[in-house]
């Protein structure tokens, strides 16, 4: 054979050697680097979801304020007497906030003033009335306690439950002979209507609470006996 064959099969090729694999490397380890880029955004679009108002429970919108249906002062039996008529502009979202486990109690301050023009007005009377209010979910009954009365009222139908109680309230103020003929007399009335606990929707909701169930309101009425 001649020489040069023999040279040319034994000429030397250099090894490539196969790169080296960190300790640990993998499969699993190649995943987590491809997908590392796409975890923010996928953060942020389940967090604009949870945002969203109907990916968490609703909560019962409150109604916006007092309704007076009634304000009248009568006199029986020689008694100055309030009659009140008290009342939501929005019923329905009273009964879905009591049906989500809301308890509230509904409290008037009745007063009754001698006007003295530029002189500091004289108080003769001030009575006070307050009433719980809460859905009982085993008997599904709404319930009514008036302070000072033991037995509550209850009613599965909340619109006739409050025509009994709250439209038909009536406050004894003052006896008439306390009152001076041909004087300006006032008479007040301070409502509020708040929850006596902490709602339990308040854990879930991402907004602002308060209190109040509706904002505090004043009504007067001006008389002469």
């Amino acid at each position: 054979m001649p020489p040069h064959s023999l040279l040319r099969r034994s000429c030397f090729q250099p090894h490539r050697p196969a790169p080296v694999r960190p300790f640990g490397a993998g499969p699993r380890q190649a995943f987590a680097t491809l997908a590392a880029p796409l975890v923010l955004p996928i953060l942020l679009v389940l967090l604009a979801i949870l945002l969203l108002p109907g990916a968490t429970p609703a909560q019962a919108a409150p109604p916006r304020q007092f309704v007076l249906d009634t304000f009248a002062i009568e006199t029986r039996d020689g008694t100055l007497v309030l009659r009140l008529g008290v009342g939501v502009d929005d019923p329905d979202g009273l009964r879905d906030l009591l049906k989500d486990g809301a308890e509230m109690e509904l409290r008037g301050t009745a007063t009754l003033t001698r006007r003295r023009g530029v002189l500091p007005d004289v108080t003769l009377a001030e009575k006070v009335f307050a009433c719980v209010l809460r859905h009982d979910t085993l008997t599904r009954e709404f319930e009514l306690r008036l302070e000072g009365r033991e037995a509550p009222w209850r009613d599965k139908n909340l619109t006739r439950l409050l025509e009994g109680t709250w439209k038909r309230l009536v406050l004894p103020l003052a006896p008439i002979a306390g009152l001076e003929k041909g004087e300006p007399h006032r008479v007040s009335l301070a409502l509020s209507l708040r929850h006596t606990d902490v709602p339990p929707w308040l854990s879930r909701t991402l907004f602002f609470w308060s209190w109040e169930v509706v904002p505090d309101a004043t009504f007067t009425q001006d008389f002469t006996y």
